[in-house]
């Protein structure tokens, strides 16, 4: 076995940066997804620029934001009123 953490060399850094961007990428479409499925059931289909803007949110706190006023907006003219 070697003896050194591999923590400790650029390239385990860079390789665990890269595992927690790929995460990062991962929960953003999950979220996504996760938006368009509670507003289409709530209110049916979704405007496509409603969908355009949606899909170019990259910040996860956003993302998250968005999933729960998705939930608690009584209509899509509420929803789209946050998401501006």
């Amino acid at each position: 076995m070697l003896n050194f953490d591999l923590m400790d060399t650029v390239a385990g850094k860079q390789l665990y940066k890269m595992g927690l961007q790929k995460g990062d990428i991962k929960a953003e479409k999950a979220l996504r997804n996760t938006i368009f499925e509670v507003l289409k059931a709530r209110f049916g289909p979704i405007p496509r620029k409603m969908v355009t803007r949606i899909r170019a949110i990259k910040q996860l706190k956003v993302l998250k934001s968005l999933n729960i006023q998705a939930s608690l907006c009584p209509d899509i003219d509420s929803f789209q009123e946050r998401l501006s």
